[in-house]
């Protein structure tokens, strides 16, 4: 009988070959030395520069969950919260999802270096999460819609990507509606299935309930600070584009932007092979070189493998 971590490995090994596979087929786009060459224009400044746009983007991140703390009566050091952030984001980076799975580390870390009890730190983050997927499939939801609407991208999935974006945008907001008036459905779920664990949950939803009903505009500044985050993510995307050579209309950008965090859902360790298939395929849609897309995709993944590492250090030295 295979045991359940061997599964896991099984699994994040199957993920990992089909990413590969995903990755060669975008490579088989456009040659290497088109790819070397738009790469070969990058500057040293320009790769500081966006580096230091990216830090600005994780500082904001970290924005969100530092809030709800703070409201929990918890006012931890901005710079700890910073780090256990992208401590979560390397965590994730490297397992199947890029959405998911850092999660934990970040209720960890909190609870081992700030003494923040299990059910309060899990209720923060668990908020945190719902406000970032409810505004994530929001923008990406109204994107695909305006890109529909300007036949931008026919040809391509967009019908299918927003079926499937609208039901889960209402999911979180769903969630916290329940919890406002009091219900509790995971731990009331979790509870028929496995009594051990609602205690737990049961404690960590009251606290996620009393959260939302005590401070109902924390969700507004949550959605705020996520308004701050996308527009800084599309102007970092506008700048690598720009660095690499490339000039895009405010509709391009959209649709280079929409493309490449659509591609972030797949399950493959960091969106391996569908993050450079979904470059690849809009550039194209859009009349410009696959090279291009490859060369977005590529700057990316070495951006995120760069802080992903320091996300790494953070958790070796926060004694995670």
């Amino acid at each position: 009988m295979i045991q359940p971590r061997s599964r896991l490995i099984i699994l994040w090994v199957a993920l990992l070959l089909l990413g590969a596979g995903l990755f060669i087929w975008a490579l088989r786009a456009a040659p290497l030395q088109e790819i070397v060459s738009v790469l070969a224009q990058l500057q040293t400044w320009q790769i500081v520069t966006i580096l230091l746009v990216n830090s600005g983007i994780i500082v904001l991140f970290a924005l969100r969950w530092w809030l709800i703390l703070g409201r929990q009566g918890y006012r931890l050091p901005y710079a700890a919260i910073t780090g256990y952030r992208l401590a979560g984001f390397a965590l994730s980076y490297f397992t199947p999802g890029q959405h998911f799975g850092g999660e934990p580390l970040q209720v960890l870390l909190v609870r081992r270096n700030h003494k923040v009890p299990a059910s309060t730190a899990l209720a923060a983050v668990a908020l945190d999460k719902s406000i970032e997927l409810f505004s994530n499939f929001l923008v990406l939801t109204v994107g695909l819609l305006l890109l529909l609407g300007s036949g931008l991208l026919e040809g391509l999935a967009v019908n299918q990507v927003l079926l499937l974006s609208i039901p889960i945008l209402v999911m979180p907001i769903t969630y916290l509606s329940f919890l406002k008036r009091g219900a509790r459905p995971i731990a009331g779920l979790i509870g028929r299935l496995r009594g051990r664990m609602a205690g737990g949950l049961n404690r960590t939803e009251d606290q996620l309930g009393d959260l939302i009903q005590s401070h109902p505009n924390l969700f507004i500044q949550g959605l705020g600070v996520s308004v701050l985050v996308w527009a800084v993510l599309f102007f970092e995307f506008w700048l690598m584009l720009r660095f690499l050579g490339l000039n895009v209309d405010a509709s391009q950008l959209l649709a280079v932007v929409i493309a490449g965090r659509v591609a972030l859902f797949a399950p493959t360790p960091g969106a391996l092979g569908a993050l450079e298939a979904s470059h690849v395929l809009v550039m194209q849609a859009l009349g410009f070189d696959a090279a291009y897309g490859l060369s977005l995709s590529l700057l990316i993944r070495a951006r995120d493998i760069f802080f992903a590492l320091i996300g790494l250090g953070v958790a070796a030295l926060s004694k995670a």
